[in-house]
């Protein structure tokens, strides 16, 4: 016929078919298992990236939450700290005014106690000044002169006491 042999034909597809299952055998089949290795191994790391996500975000609200709450008492802690100065200031000032008036009523003790001695050493002076004019009165046998005496004496110890 037009010089086609059929047998020529037939082996040159018996050839295509053999090298497409070879190909398919030694290319194909490793390629899909590579390629379907790889997409589960990017799906595995997608999915432990999202859970890692998704942990950072538990974690960073409960941080948040303990940083919230932290906050709170640290304004808490604040306010006892302040009352406890408030306390503490008015108890010195409370202790302040005791060793005051303390410190008062000894020095007016003190004055009376100076006071008394002051009178008595007044009253000693004066006993004295009348002992001595009283002598002098019994002795000179004139009042007038002795009763000016006592008034000198009066008058110097009066000027230098």
């Amino acid at each position: 016929m037009l010089g086609i042999d059929i047998t020529q034909i037939l082996l040159h597809i018996l050839n295509i078919v053999i090298l497409f299952t070879g190909l398919y055998i030694i290319l194909y089949s490793p390629v899909v298992k590579f390629m379907k290795k790889r997409e589960d191994y990017y799906k595995e790391m997608d999915e432990n990236a999202s859970k890692k996500l998704t942990e950072a975000e538990s974690l960073r609200t409960q941080y948040q939450e303990k940083l919230d709450s932290v906050d709170s008492e640290i304004i808490s802690m604040k306010k006892e700290a302040s009352s406890e100065i408030t306390k503490m200031k008015i108890n010195a000032e409370q202790d302040a005014k005791k060793k005051a008036n303390k410190i008062i009523d000894d020095a007016r003790r003190e004055a009376e106690e100076q006071k008394k001695n002051i009178v008595v050493g007044a009253k000693d002076t004066i006993v004295k000044m009348v002992e001595e004019a009283t002598g002098k009165i019994v002795i000179s046998g004139d009042v007038s002169q002795a009763y000016d005496m006592f008034l000198d004496d009066a008058e110097r110890s009066s000027n230098n006491g």
